[in-house]
């Protein structure tokens, strides 16, 4: 059998006929350590009224658009089936689209795929990794399969920067699932990508792994990569993502900027403790959205970050005047969680 090495050679020359030299444009992103403000320039993607349906009649995307900018990072969350990995196939061109169109840097997806597949890295849910290779001989191959010319300082650099460096000679059979998921997203890395999808990247890794990833992540968009992720995991969403995209049941509910969605369709919840404990809310505040909690000895007000007034003013004047005293009192923001789990539930 011929060597990896020989192997790789082959591939890179024979790829790089058809695909062609690596074209990477500039970053067009300006950031601070809070948001992001993308480009006026064409987006790196751009969706327009995607929809699959497959042959058993189950529409999995419904007329989905979306335009994502170049070095941000988007999030998609939404409950199993709801068509995230459907649209990340498609954009990839693994999944052939029922009607609608995708451009990846300008490149059509079908009728261009070749260059818009060379500048899309993907690390997919499911596992595929060569079992009776070694770490570094499989990253490097991929690399050649973009055809890339060989570069083992590149290799290397991905390899510590996932903690693989000092597993590069073992054998991916003798890996744990941690240390596996680690090799996928080394081997989308391999040929430099404009573009970066993780399906679901931290499942079944550790805390600190999926923290030291995050930290990837970061490095990755400075340079000016696009990542877009799936993700169960909300605090993931909170930590990294510039935006946040909620899909069910085939259509994208919302995309927003993370820090305007909690603004806009947060709630705060005010407890209010009260000195000795009530039988009824009293009447007179009929207006507030009001709970008698913790066998009365609680008030607990509901009310919305965006409006202009909360009303707490009146609401502790009618308290006062109906002579229940105040303890002490907390606010409690809700968060991106509980804004995703309403907006399911609720179908908006």
């Amino acid at each position: 059998m011929a060597s990896w090495t020989n192997r790789f050679e082959v591939v890179s020359h024979t790829l790089r006929h058809y695909i062609g030299p690596s074209r990477r444009p500039a970053a067009t992103v300006i950031r601070n350590s809070n948001h992001f403000q993308a480009s006026l320039m064409q987006p790196v993607i751009s969706i327009s009224d995607l929809t699959k349906t497959y042959p058993g009649g189950l529409k999995a995307l419904d007329n989905v658009s979306l335009d994502v900018s170049e070095g941000e990072i988007l999030a998609l969350l939404g409950p199993n089936g709801a068509g995230k990995t459907t649209m990340i196939s498609i954009v990839c061109g693994l999944v052939n689209p029922s009607s609608g169109s995708v451009t990846v840097a300008g490149h059509d997806i079908i009728t261009d795929f070749r260059a818009a597949r060379s500048l899309i890295g993907l690390v997919p849910q499911e596992m595929h990794v060569e079992a009776f290779e070694s770490v570094r001989a499989t990253v490097t191959f991929s690399r050649g399969l973009f055809g890339k010319p060989r570069n083992d300082a590149l290799v290397e650099q991905i390899l510590k920067d996932l903690s693989l460096w000092d597993k590069r000679n073992e054998k991916i059979m003798a890996l744990s699932g941690g240390m596996k998921r680690r090799v996928m997203i080394a081997k989308a890395l391999a040929h430099e990508p404009r573009i970066l999808f993780l399906d679901e990247p931290t499942a079944g890794v550790d805390v600190e792994l999926r923290k030291s990833m995050w930290e990837l992540i970061e490095r990755l968009r400075q340079t000016g990569v696009t990542v877009i992720l799936t993700t169960h995991y909300i605090e993931e969403a909170e930590n990294i993502a510039d935006r946040v995209g909620v899909i069910s049941k085939g259509q994208l509910l919302l995309v927003e900027e993370k820090n305007e969605l909690m603004r806009k369709m947060g709630e705060k919840t005010l407890t209010l403790n009260l000195r000795e404990p009530v039988k009824a809310l009293p009447g007179g505040l009929d207006g507030f959205d009001l709970t008698l909690e913790d066998d009365g000895n609680a008030i607990v007000y509901r009310y919305d970050t965006a409006a202009e007034r909360t009303g707490i003013g009146r609401l502790l004047s009618g308290l006062s005047g109906a002579g229940i005293g105040i303890r002490d009192l907390s606010t409690k923001q809700s968060s991106l969680e509980d804004i995703f789990v309403n907006l399911v539930r609720d179908g908006r």
